[in-house]
């Protein structure tokens, strides 16, 4: 990155290319800060930062099982929803993204990966609320 900023200060007709070189560094320094990755396809078609939010985790058997945007594992979990309704949605979108996204796992629900589910009965966060109160 050093290298970067002393060529933008001394390589005047490269600025452009140079500035932007800088800010995908600095920009690949930041994401290195979290616990997930960005898919740049995603990133490039959307230009949304949060829609193209990935992360790979490993299942109990060892298979690596990768997450998308909402389904971003830091984000799901029973903290993050005021009523039972509102899990149960989040939960059942991100086990159909995982069984869309990860073609090799047959059923995303035994894994319980975000354990929402902890009795593997299909009812996510059975201690909140059904409904806001």
């Amino acid at each position: 990155m050093v290298v970067v900023i002393l060529l933008l200060i001394f390589w005047k007709k490269w600025t452009v290319a140079l500035s932007v070189i800088l800010v995908l560094l600095a920009v690949a320094l930041g994401v290195e800060g979290f616990n997930y990755d960005v898919d740049l396809q995603k990133l490039w078609d959307t230009g949304n930062y949060q829609e193209s939010r990935v992360e790979s985790i490993k299942d109990k058997d060892g298979n690596t099982v990768r997450l998308i945007w909402e389904c971003v594992k830091a984000d799901v979990n029973c903290d993050n929803f005021k009523t039972q309704a509102d899990a149960q949605a989040r939960y059942d979108y991100c086990m159909d993204e995982i069984k869309k996204n990860n073609p090799n796992i047959e059923d995303p629900r035994k894994l319980d990966i975000y354990g929402l589910d902890r009795d593997h009965d299909g009812i996510a966060c059975e201690a909140l609320p059904k409904t806001a109160q």
